[in-house]
């Protein structure tokens, strides 16, 4: 499992690391839901209307509960919660929903567990490497 990366000059003339080139990751595409399902759970003997209909019922599920408030943990997943972003105001009295609320947005923490004692190793992380993007070498 290897994640491929090139590195990006900033070109933000205010910034303090102005022509200082970073990592960035190059996506390789996307995946869908049913991609996945074939690649794993169908060739594991798994029914493909059974996992869909789980993951429907998982997708409802998750609405439901993070539009009610609740944070929803997933194990060896992460942790889903609604937040909201708004424009600020110099008086909670002038502070109006429906003009001050700018969006809501679903927050997403991925599992993971502490290595080493501060840094923090995402399952979903776990085992990955970093190579170069194909002909892209500094």
């Amino acid at each position: 499992m290897a994640i491929h990366i090139r590195l990006i000059r900033n070109n933000i003339k205010s910034s303090s690391s102005y022509g200082k080139y970073f990592a960035k990751t190059v996506s390789q595409g996307e995946v869908t839901l049913k991609d996945m399902m074939r690649e794993t759970l169908l060739a594991r003997g798994y029914d493909e209307g059974a996992v869909v209909a789980v993951v429907s019922d998982l997708e409802h599920a998750l609405k439901v509960k993070l539009s009610d408030g609740y944070t929803v943990v997933i194990p060896e997943i992460g942790r889903f919660s609604l937040r909201v972003e708004s424009e600020g105001v110099d008086e909670p009295k002038q502070f109006s929903l429906r003009r001050h609320l700018t969006r809501i947005v679903c927050g997403f923490l991925p599992a993971g567990h502490r290595v080493g004692g501060r840094n923090i190793l995402y399952n979903v992380c776990d085992g990955v490497t970093a190579v170069w993007q194909r002909g892209f070498k500094p």
